[in-house]
């Protein structure tokens, strides 16, 4: 085994130091790491509701498109406002059947039936 001059010595163990403390892992507690993971399964969640409202959306407008040619912005703009992901379906489905643009804006606006 070989002995470091002094200075040397010193410099050497300053490096361990900071080495170790640069890899040194911050603690965090289970309860922490459950909140953590907790969140992190929200957002994935979350993330996935906005992706499946995202391409119900795009289907439907599509679909549009490809029966009726231009589809009017009103509509865009109406269909880009529903939130909720059954509603989207049920309306996916009725875009396949419907007989025109007017139908289908009735769809949007049932209360506008009468």
């Amino acid at each position: 085994m070989m002995s470091l001059p002094k200075q040397l010595e010193q410099q050497l163990r300053t490096q361990l130091i900071e080495y170790r403390e640069e890899r040194q892992m911050p603690f965090i507690s289970p309860m922490e790491e459950l909140i953590r993971e907790e969140a992190m399964e929200q957002g994935l969640e979350q993330g996935l509701e906005q992706g499946t409202l995202r391409n119900q959306r795009e289907n439907i407008l599509d679909l549009l498109q490809v029966r009726f040619g231009e589809v009017p912005q009103s509509v865009v703009e109406a269909v880009n406002r529903l939130e909720e992901i059954p509603t989207l379906k049920q309306l996916l489905r009725q875009t396949i059947s419907v007989g025109s643009i007017a139908e289908f804006e009735q769809l949007l606006n049932p209360s506008t039936d009468s």
